[in-house]
Formats: structure tokens, sequence, C-alpha cells
């Protein structure tokens, strides 16, 4: 089972159904959760006539103070189960890379939308081949539900690690 669990969450994504998936995961093999923020490198803010309001390194203050705030709230009903919060800037895949070695995970679970579309299974199979290199196991969280024969939904098992 997967004892350590990376959550990537993005600018777009509401990670409260994927950390308790990934909670869930983690509380069955006794492991720890890590959720990544990853967002891209700020600019500096300007006004209208041009002058610098608040630098990259303000600008970054200011989103991870923010990013902090949403990842305690998206968090808050996970008590049993060891959370890390982590907030990176760059681009995905290479923030990826370094934080998966770095925690050394042995699963990468991406959030996404309850439908995740066709833009997120592409960024899924880019960031498990590309930018992991295939050595880590990548979900697409929340996963889709299995319907039985009566049209019932039905708990999906899903193979996590080789």
């Amino acid at each position: 089972m997967a004892k350590r669990v990376l959550l990537v969450l993005t600018t777009n994504d509401d990670g409260a159904s994927a950390t308790r998936d990934v909670a869930g995961v983690a509380r069955a093999a006794g492991g720890t959760v890590r959720v990544m923020y990853v967002h891209p490198l700020p600019r500096p803010r300007v006004d209208r006539y041009g002058r610098i309001v608040a630098d990259v390194d303000r600008e970054m203050a200011r989103l991870t103070t923010r990013a902090l705030t949403r990842l305690e709230a998206s968090t808050a009903d996970v008590r049993d189960v060891p959370i890390e919060r982590v907030v990176r800037f760059g681009r995905l895949g290479r923030e990826l890379a370094i934080e998966a070695a770095v925690f050394r995970a042995d699963l990468v679970a991406l959030a996404a939308p309850p439908r995740p579309s066709l833009r997120h299974r592409l960024q899924a199979w880019y960031l498990e081949r590309i930018a992991l290199g295939s050595a880590v196991r990548l979900v697409v969280l929340p996963m889709p539900v299995a319907r039985g024969e009566r049209g019932a939904a039905e708990t999906t098992v899903v193979a996590a690690l080789r």
C-alpha cells in the first residue's frame, strides 16, 4: 500500500474531496499525506503608472499565506492521518518531480473536478510519463464511480503501486 501519498493541487482545483480520498488511502496503509499547492511564478504587481507595488518576493509571500489558508481549510476535517502542507512556485512538472523525489512518494494524486476532462487526463499522462519518468504511480482524483448492474454506485479499487 501507499505509505507516502503526495496530493497535488493547482490554482484551479478544489482539494476537499481529493484530500478525503487520499486520507482514506493513507489511513488504510498507515501512511502520511503531503498536500502540495503549485502556483506559477508570480510577476511583480505594478500600478497604473508602471511603478512596482509589490516585488516577486512579496507576491510569493502573499500567495503562500493565501494558499496555506486554503490548504488548512481543505484538510481541516481529516484528523487521524498526518498531513503536511507545502507551497511551491514554478512549472507543475518540474516542481512535482522535485517534490516526489524529496518526499519519496509512493503515490502521486492529482486533484481534478468530479468529472475530469480530457485536459486533466492528458495532464496526468504527461506528468506520469515525462515529469515523473514513470517512477511513481499517478492517479487523478476524485476517481470515477463504478456503476453496478442496477446502476448503483460500487466501490472502485485501483491498483496504485507496482
